[in-house]
């Protein structure tokens, strides 16, 4: 049995916020994927009468039929807005903070080398990417620790199509609390043109007696929008919730895998 606390700024979040919002994102994507001419047979009304495991599935099932390049076909206009958008960040925010978006995780149940383990493992990420989040349109490896991954940050705007790395040798953009670890860290490039950009993951975590707590954290050039950077922290727990059930299912404790959140942190 595993259990999953999330708190975002000290606030607690119950599995059925998370829940709806999942469902609420599921909507958006399928409606936005259905308008630049996905292939999808619902017509939007019948769309808005799906249960949210019918929303899911068919996010999913759309998203994993048309592929990066049919992903990147659909949404030509939008990613090339969002390349724009992040070079114009990035050089109007040098020398300023990064703006910061972050969630807690208490896990119990589970052992962080369990969650390392698929971290780590870009293949098995390829599909559990694109479930563990409505907002997640493809995720494809170049390689160890790098791959092509488009999605929508902070639920704000259109998606933005990056190369993803692992470096865990970046300057530390944070702090490591007392008593925890770097999990994860990543840079990111536009995957049109190699430009980089100031998108950081910087994930830390510490091992308890019955499971592990995660510091997860993604930072942004400091003109970043703030309805981006607070969105993004509700994206990072409705992803990681998901990836850690997902490993629960997969472990064959499916029924005990929806998370629970109560303010442990």
């Amino acid at each position: 049995m595993i259990t999953i606390d999330c708190t975002i700024d000290g606030e607690p979040y119950s599995p059925a916020q998370l829940d709806r919002l999942r469902y609420t994102r599921n909507l958006h994507v399928l409606h936005q994927l259905k308008r630049l001419g996905a292939t999808i047979k619902q017509t939007d009304d019948e769309i808005d009468r799906l249960s949210p495991a019918q929303a899911h599935e068919l996010n999913v099932a759309t998203r994993l039929a048309h592929g990066r390049d049919g992903l990147r076909k659909l949404f030509a206009d939008q990613l090339a807005q969002s390349d724009l958008m992040w070079k114009n960040l990035t050089t109007a925010s040098q020398g300023q903070p990064l703006r910061a978006a972050r969630a807690d995780l208490t896990v119990t149940g589970m052992t962080i080398d369990d969650f390392h383990a698929l971290l780590t493992d870009f293949g098995r990420l390829e599909s559990v990417v694109v479930q563990a989040n409505p907002d997640h349109f493809y995720f494809q490896p170049l390689g160890a620790g790098a791959a092509y991954a488009m999605e929508t940050f902070g639920m704000y705007g259109v998606p933005s199509d990056l190369m993803v790395a692992s470096d865990r040798t970046i300057p530390a953009p944070v702090a490591i609390d007392d008593g925890f670890h770097l999990l994860l860290a990543g840079t990111s490039k536009l995957a049109s043109d190699n430009t980089p950009i100031d998108v950081i993951a910087y994930h830390q975590s510490r091992s308890l007696p019955q499971g592990f707590q995660i510091k997860l954290c993604a930072l942004f050039p400091a003109r970043t929008p703030a309805e981006l950077v607070d969105g993004h922290a509700l994206h990072l727990a409705v992803e990681f919730g998901a990836t850690l059930a997902i490993i629960a299912a997969n472990a064959g404790t499916a029924d005990s895998a929806r998370p629970t959140s109560t303010n442990m942190l």
